[in-house]
């Protein structure tokens, strides 16, 4: 039973995913923005102050924390998820989705089904709970070690148009310790940042970052130090 939840739950994140970057890629044309993720899709929002959109023959409604998006033929209701993910595990907004789309999954159509087994699955180090919503963790099969520097004097981080450069220092040299493992399909995500390791003047290595592709003890360091003093530069 939990084998068949992994998959519902799994398609009904990717379903999330799809509709979202659906509506992204909607606002870019029309607006000619260059939204790319969660949060330039949360910074506009917050702008603009809207809480319906159309996208693709769909229909989007902003509601408290999540949003739902409809047509006649489909209907997904969700929490926006932790850091960057467009979508965290609500087991009733889950259930109510299978209900509306007539799965054929009826055994989770009950909410309390959903969170009960979600638990065994945080029990079990499948997921992760993380603010009352569920999330999947990364398989340690899906991730490498990443080969950072021991020598290196200079760290430039890179996203969209902005570039910074970093003398080596301590914060630098613990985010890499506690670097420990990288998703691997992590160049897949449209929104990362790229990390640029110089040693003299020459580029020695470099690889992407997001706040879902390495630990949370590094994503800490990077994203709620490093990346969010380096924003407020801007």
């Amino acid at each position: 039973m939990e084998e068949k939840l992994q998959i519902v739950l799994k398609d009904y994140v990717k379903g999330v995913e799809n509709v979202c970057n659906i509506l992204i890629k909607s606002i870019n044309c029309s607006e000619n923005l260059n939204l790319k993720g969660k949060y330039d899709f949360m910074a506009y929002r917050s702008k603009i102050k809207k809480m319906e959109f159309e996208a693709g023959g769909i229909s989007y409604r902003l509601h408290g924390k999540g949003c739902e998006a409809f047509n006649e033929k489909k209907y997904i209701d969700w929490e926006f998820g932790f850091r960057s993910r467009w979508c965290g595990i609500e087991p009733w907004k889950v259930s109510m989705t299978l209900k509306e789309n007539k799965s054929s999954y009826i055994e989770y159509y009950d909410g309390d089904i959903v969170k009960s087994s979600c638990d065994l699955l945080v029990e079990e180090g499948i997921m992760f709970k993380k603010n009352d919503l569920y999330y999947f963790e990364i398989p340690k099969s899906e991730t490498f070690k990443p080969e950072f520097p021991i020598e290196y004097d200079t760290l430039i981080v890179e996203h969209s148009n902005s570039k910074w450069l970093i003398p080596r220092n301590k914060v630098i040299d613990r985010f890499i310790r506690k670097s420990s493992w990288v998703y691997n399909q992590i160049n897949r995500n449209e929104d990362n940042y790229i990390l640029r390791f110089l040693f003299q003047g020459r580029e020695i290595y470099t690889i992407p970052y997001n706040d879902i592709g390495y630990p949370e003890n590094a994503v800490k360091i990077m994203s709620d130090n490093i990346i969010n003093n380096l924003l407020k530069t801007k």
